[in-house]
């Protein structure tokens, strides 16, 4: 093996990396210094930059070194029936996030449920996706969750947010059947105030999505609906419109709308 072939070979190796590091420093100066929409794009881009600058580099590292590689070829698929034999969650994770990516189940900045976790997307890798959870009552955790992608694979994956600000969220609240009609009328008012910032926003959004998919398109202002649970219960589901991030907010003003009125407690009236 000629010794000045492997000298420009290493050297051409250091350039590259060289190369990787500062368009990767100067990406990430350009997208944090742009105008976006809001952080979730900035963050996707973030993360799109890195993984595709990382791709070309290896992928500019294979033809510097193709010759070699080409050598221990041979070699390499005795290891590879290895580490297939060994390292087959690592296989399926990679699988997962190339299947993941092409069908674009999510991206970073969605909301998603994978099994039993909860969270924002808010780094995607490999063989990782980074969550930041989101516990019971919408409140983020300030946990970040990394989770194999091989998941993808076993577990069913839900987008609450599928790329968009805007969802329809449902809020149960069990209530006695002799006090349906008031807590009816709390809740509607509530959800209403709550969430009218978000109405016109959510319409918008909801009718462009029905016109693209040829779908009816939904009721996005805020109703509630009735259904009784047992003889002496009924529960009321309250279906509001909302911004992803703001959910748990929307949530917790209705509510305590609700809890405020005095409901539910001894001698509170059943008057509409």
């Amino acid at each position: 093996m000629d010794l000045d072939q492997i000298t420009g070979q290493l050297i051409a190796t250091v350039l590259v990396v060289i190369a990787m590091v500062v368009t990767r420093v100067m990406a990430a100066r350009v997208i944090t210094r742009a105008n976006w929409d809001s952080l979730d794009t900035s963050r996707r881009w973030m993360v799109q930059s890195r993984n595709l600058i990382i791709g070309v580099g290896l992928l500019a590292l294979v033809f510097v070194w193709a010759e070699e590689l080409r050598v221990i070829g041979l070699s390499l698929v005795a290891v590879a029936v290895a580490v297939a034999i060994s390292g087959q969650d690592v296989i399926r994770s990679a699988l997962a996030s190339i299947v993941g990516a092409t069908s674009k189940v999510y991206s970073v900045g969605d909301r998603i449920i994978v099994g039993d976790v909860r969270g924002y997307v808010v780094d995607q890798k490999l063989v990782l996706t980074k969550l930041l959870e989101i516990g019971s009552g919408n409140v983020r955790t300030g946990r970040v969750i990394s989770i194999p992608n091989s998941r993808l694979l076993t577990d069913p994956v839900v987008n609450e947010t599928a790329g968009h600000k805007y969802i329809l969220h449902s809020v149960k609240v069990p209530v006695r059947r002799d006090e349906w009609q008031r807590a009816q009328r709390i809740l509607r008012e509530a959800a209403e105030e709550a969430s009218a910032p978000y109405v016109e926003g959510a319409k918008a959004q909801m009718d462009a999505l029905a016109r693209e998919h040829a779908l009816p398109q939904p009721i996005v202002e805020p109703f509630v609906l009735a259904k009784p649970a047992d003889a002496d219960t009924v529960e009321l589901t309250v279906r509001v419109p909302a911004e992803a991030q703001y959910v748990w907010r929307v949530e917790n003003e209705i509510l305590q709308a609700w809890l405020s009125s005095g409901a539910g407690e001894p001698g509170s009236t059943s008057s509409v």
